[in-house]
């Protein structure tokens, strides 16, 4: 649509369509050109004054001199003060005294830049603000206007946002010169993070394990562990320290001890994992316990010659008389068949002997199965009961019959056996009492405990000791004695075994009472356990 503006003779000025739809104005609209203008500026300073009320920056209008003649809503509530407490007062109660803004706008000049303000109450703040001078038809200037924005919070966020920046700089270079391994494992069990020192522990990159399920780098025995972690972050039933195995790209299990937290935000959203590698470790431990077992090994020396000489003698003498037999033509079958069996019988015990002597110096014991805690037992007292009973200490055996099967190592938790009856022979040079008793413990949970102890007749742990018991290279026997490692290794290897050892006091005659808690297997394992 075209509009023609003309004025007409009488100063007035008609709209005219030119348009092919065109509308006649009605009679008497012709506008005058002064009420145009006239309207023109009022509905002009209508606006202007609205926009500049209710703009959200601030807004002010001086005079050359200074003096403040307009303060918009938003100037009230960035400085604090109502418009008629700065009307008509200087500039610088908002704080403006430097830069000389005012003898730029006199110079017809902008400016644009950061300075600090003031607030009623005296708090000073960075703004940005923009000034230009405002003129008259002769482009001359005859007033300020002044935009402020406050950038505190801006500054807020730049200094929080450097701040954030430094601090994850800073937790990037902590965690990537640890020594430990760190993992985040989310609700799905998808792996979130890994740094690179657990990366390299495992042969892999990072990303290479980035959004992986767990179950690709811990083993399936130890999954559970990790399973529950993930179920129940925040329950502190769930072992949160413990020591697993992990897979290597290459398929080497490394060993690790593993401590656990929940990841907390504004919610708890998976777990952390700092692992740490006990290869070495676990190598000096295997030392410790080999040690300890070959000190226990050395001590028995003696006991088990005297148990292998018996039949060795008997042995020799039942073949001299069978070759003294048959050099005199004297030889009676039926008598050699005794002797011969007899000597077979000693050989078979001889064999028993050092078969168990062997088999617990072993360095690298077999993997676990199911136990028998009291065959075990038997077994394990083959190489101490016959000396103890020869140093006049009676066993005393009150096994429970059904019992349910454990999940252990043999040659392990018989090294356990073995330091226990040792060290309460060793309690009672003048003779005494051993009891062995097995039971079984239902303490709620869905399958019970077993629990084996050895009490003797001495004279207890004295209260000075009780705290020391369990350390490693503490001992109460005389120099040459003892390595002081028996209780600290049976204590540790009942633990791995997943359960636990204490002791305490007996009442009456019983001295020293040791207690070995370790967890029973299911119905279904235990019916086909074997010894």
């Amino acid at each position: 649509m075209i509009h023609d503006n003309r004025l007409n003779k009488e100063g007035s000025m008609k709209f005219t369509d030119q348009s092919p739809q065109r509308s006649k104005l009605p009679e008497g609209s012709d506008l005058n050109w002064n009420q145009l203008i006239l309207g023109m500026r009022k509905t002009t300073k209508e606006f202007v004054e609205n926009v500049l009320e209710n703009i959200i920056e601030s807004i002010v209008i001086t005079n050359l001199d200074g003096y403040l003649v307009f303060f918009n809503r938003y100037s009230e509530q960035m400085f604090e003060f109502k418009a008629h407490e700065v009307l008509n007062q200087h500039i610088v109660i908002l704080g403006a005294k430097t830069p000389d803004i005012l003898k730029q706008i006199k110079n017809n000049q902008t400016f644009n830049g950061e300075i600090i303000l003031k607030t009623k109450s005296g708090r000073h703040f960075p703004a940005h603000v923009r000034c230009v001078p405002l003129k008259n038809d002769k482009d001359k200037p005859i007033a300020m206007v002044g935009v402020a924005r406050d950038l505190t919070r801006e500054r807020e966020k730049q200094r929080i946002d450097t701040e954030m920046a430094r601090l994850k700089e800073f937790n990037d270079s902590l965690i990537e010169s640890l020594n430990d391994g760190i993992q985040i494992i989310n609700f799905e069990g998808n792996i979130e993070f890994v740094n690179k020192q657990l990366a390299n522990f495992l042969g892999y990159e990072p990303d290479d394990l980035l959004g992986e399920h767990y179950t690709k780098i811990v083993t399936i025995e130890d999954r559970p562990i990790f399973q529950n972690l993930i179920d129940s972050p925040t329950d502190s039933k769930v072992k949160a320290t413990f020591e697993t195995s992990f897979i290597s790209k290459s398929g080497k299990r490394i060993p690790f001890f593993v401590g656990s937290s929940p990841l907390k935000g504004s919610r708890v959203s998976g777990i952390v994992t700092a692992v740490t590698d006990i290869s070495e470790t676990q190598k000096l431990k295997e030392e410790l316990f080999q040690s300890e077992k070959m000190s226990l090994i050395g001590t028995l020396a003696s006991e088990v010659a005297h148990e292998i000489n018996n039949p060795l003698g008997g042995l020799i003498i039942s073949v001299q008389m069978l070759i003294e037999d048959i050099e005199k033509g004297e030889l009676d079958l039926k008598m050699a068949r005794e002797e011969l069996l007899g000597i077979e019988n000693d050989a078979r015990r001889c064999r028993n002997i050092t078969r168990k002597l062997l088999d617990f110096s072993r360095r690298k014991p077999e993997g676990r199965k199911p136990l028998n805690l009291n065959k075990l037992i038997e077994a394990s007292l083959i190489l101490v009961q016959r000396q103890a009973e020869i140093e006049n200490i009676n066993f005393i055996k009150n096994y429970y019959e059904k019992l349910p099967s454990v999940w252990g190592n043999s040659n392990s938790l018989q090294q356990v056996v073995m330091n226990l009856v040792k060290n309460a022979c060793d309690a009672m040079p003048m003779g005494g009492q051993i009891i062995i008793t097995t039971e079984v413990l239902d303490i709620g949970e869905q399958n019970p405990w077993i629990r084996m102890s050895i009490a003797d007749t001495g004279p207890g742990i004295s209260s000075d000791h009780k705290d020391m018991i369990f350390d490693s290279f503490f001992t109460t026997k005389e120099g040459g004695k003892g390595t002081g490692l028996g209780l600290a290794v049976s204590k540790r290897i009942v633990e791995e075994q997943g359960g636990n050892m204490t002791f305490e006091n007996g009442k009456g005659k019983t001295g020293a009472i040791f207690y070995v808690l370790l967890p029973s297997l299911p119905e279904y394992k235990s019916e086909n356990s074997h010894d």
